[in-house]
């Protein structure tokens, strides 16, 4: 406990940190940005990229039921939608170590009654969500690096491209783990090292299952660029005229920075936002159209919450027995 404990508030740290040095920064444009807030914004787009993103779940609860099935699973897609809800509740809003997927992971273990299949599918539906968002990102950027025209762009796409080329031969070949033996003593318990082996056993039985991946790699690009769709029409709720394909290379730009360590991505994300869009847009407009994204995520995050307490909410044991998980 202590030790989640220290890595929430290092996190937090990190967060506001973060936010802090985004303020200071951008001290001279906060007028701008909160009167585009004010008045510039078209509230009916706004609503349209909320069909969009609730499309975009859907798509991706698809996604989640053919990723069970590898496991030998079956979840329903209702069931499917509401763990996405869950995810995106925990993974902002909640005052712990225990983050969305591991949330997830342990809500899809109450529906099936297998803690190993449930926890490795939904991080099998991550990394697939990675590798889509990693594909898009280098074909937007193979299409149009001329017009980006910025070095430091194109080596993040491909360093993040070759970690997941990294993983991917890593849970595909027994062969290429075996490279990374010498990792096993970091791991002191051996407890600990069977669950793991479990684990790795576990995914890679997922590639006699290949129909069923590039199937969910497939529904994955849909999903992602429903998303990548909403941050246009949020752009152009703003008034904001920026070519499609600028949101196919930095969306998962964004969504690649906000993995690093903070709370639900806070503070990273916006930073990364502002940065990034600053490029195209003046700063004063990259910060309001970064707040107005976050306006529709936290928005959804709440909603998540209201949906979680009304299926039951947290029970006295919940949050320990996700901890242990994790």
């Amino acid at each position: 406990m202590k030790t989640s404990l220290r890595g929430f508030l290092f996190r937090l740290l990190i967060s506001l940190g973060s936010v802090g040095l985004i303020v200071f920064l951008m001290r001279g444009k906060l007028g701008e940005a909160l009167e585009i807030l004010k008045s510039g914004v078209s509230w009916h787009w706004v609503a349209v990229a909320c069909l969009v993103y609730l499309a975009g779940l859907a798509v991706i609860a698809v996604r989640m039921q053919y990723v069970f099935r590898v496991q030998q699973l079956r979840v329903g897609f209702w069931e499917s939608f509401y763990l996405g809800f869950v995810g995106l509740f925990f993974n902002l809003f909640f005052p712990s170590a225990v983050g969305g997927d591991v949330a997830k992971a342990y809500f899809a273990y109450k529906y099936t009654g297998k803690k190993i299949e449930s926890m490795t599918s939904v991080v099998l539906d991550r990394l697939i969500g990675l590798v889509a968002m990693t594909l898009m990102a280098m074909i937007a950027l193979f299409l149009y690096s001329k017009e980006l025209n910025d070095p430091r762009i194109d080596r993040v796409i491909y360093i993040f491209m070759g970690v997941m080329l990294v993983i991917a031969c890593f849970l595909g070949s027994r062969r290429f783990a075996r490279l990374f033996r010498f990792a096993a003593v970091l791991i002191p318990s051996s407890r600990f090292k069977a669950r793991l082996a479990e684990v790795y056993e576990a995914f890679y039985g997922s590639k006699d299952h290949m129909s069923i991946l590039v199937l969910s790699i497939v529904l994955s690009l849909a999903g992602q660029s429903l998303f990548i769709l909403v941050n246009y029409l949020l752009a152009v709720s703003m008034g904001i005229q920026l070519k499609l394909w600028i949101f196919f290379v930095l969306i998962p730009m964004i969504a690649i920075i906000s993995m690093a360590p903070s709370v639900g991505g806070l503070g990273v994300r916006e930073a990364g936002s502002v940065y990034l869009f600053s490029h195209f847009i003046s700063p004063g407009s990259a910060l309001a159209f970064s707040v107005l994204s976050d306006i529709l995520i936290y928005g959804f995050s709440l909603l998540s919450g209201v949906l979680f307490s009304l299926k039951g909410g947290l029970k006295s044991k919940t949050i320990h027995e996700m901890e242990e998980l994790e």
